[in-house]
């Protein structure tokens, strides 16, 4: 090979790299991504992105081209890698909120789920957003301990051997073995039941609690208000009327049909 022809296709792979992190580690450090994430990530970019869906990409690889995908508002490859970008995280929530009732485990799920979606779409992306890019599964655990929460029943702490972006460990919830539905999974396959697989879209639904409400109504089957004695109800959950939440499924379908493309 020449020196013109090895300088071509140096500048040509330096064109591929992904940008650099713009956060910083609390030493001072700026964030780096694994080298094997910046491979993957450049040979993305060597591809059109029509395709990109059809490969199978570490996590954090999955977290950069969705946040391409946002910037370049193309919600058909965003749905499909979200999609991938769910299954993919599935297996971590699973572990780390396992030895929990039915709604316990259904509304962890869904806290983890929305705030992780939330940290895929911050624009500018903060210090634990962009660490998604570096170590998923550490903020997916993080994300899920947080839905658990201090004052959940769970099972007994043990200091984790996993640290957090800045070294610190954290405290983490044992794992104990349960027979119970995984609610993820139930989401991700009814998502593929309804037409156009509009479930897909549920990053474009903008208000946490109309993303929750949804979910909660049309995968869960919470009544609105007036359910059996003991059953959770979306009234009691949000303090809100019935009318209310109503408007708020309303607005969230409407925003996953116009993200999905199909007619309202």
């Amino acid at each position: 090979m020449s020196q013109s022809s090895r300088d071509r296709e140096h500048h040509e792979t330096a064109q591929r790299r992904a940008a650099p992190l713009t956060c910083f580690r609390k030493s001072g450090e700026p964030y780096t991504r694994h080298q094997a994430v910046e491979d993957e990530i450049a040979r993305a970019l060597g591809m059109s992105h029509t395709v990109w869906c059809d490969q199978s990409w570490r996590i954090e690889t999955l977290v950069h081209l969705i946040r391409l995908r946002l910037h370049d508002n193309d919600p058909h490859v965003l749905g499909m890698l979200t999609y991938q970008f769910l299954e993919r995280v599935k297996p971590i929530v699973d572990r780390w909120s396992r030895g929990y009732g039915t709604a316990d485990s259904e509304e962890i799920q869904i806290t983890a789920a929305n705030e992780l979606g939330d940290l895929l779409n911050e624009a500018p992306p903060s210090r634990t957003a962009e660490y998604l890019e570096i170590d998923a599964a550490t903020v997916v655990k993080q994300a899920t301990l947080r839905a658990i929460g201090r004052d959940r029943p769970k099972a007994r702490e043990f200091q984790s051997a996993d640290r957090d972006e800045d070294g610190q460990h954290t405290q983490t919830v044992d794992s104990l073995a349960s027979d119970a539905p995984n609610p993820v999974q139930q989401l991700l396959a009814k998502a593929e039941e309804e037409a156009g697989g509009a479930l897909r879209y549920l990053n474009a639904v903008t208000d946490p609690r109309h993303r929750e409400a949804f979910i909660l109504r049309h995968i869960y089957n919470w009544p609105l208000k007036d359910g059996p004695d003991g059953a959770p109800t979306l009234c009691e959950r949000f303090k809100m009327s019935d009318r209310q939440i109503r408007n708020w499924i309303n607005t969230a379908i409407e925003q996953m049909r116009a993200a999905h493309g199909a007619e309202s």
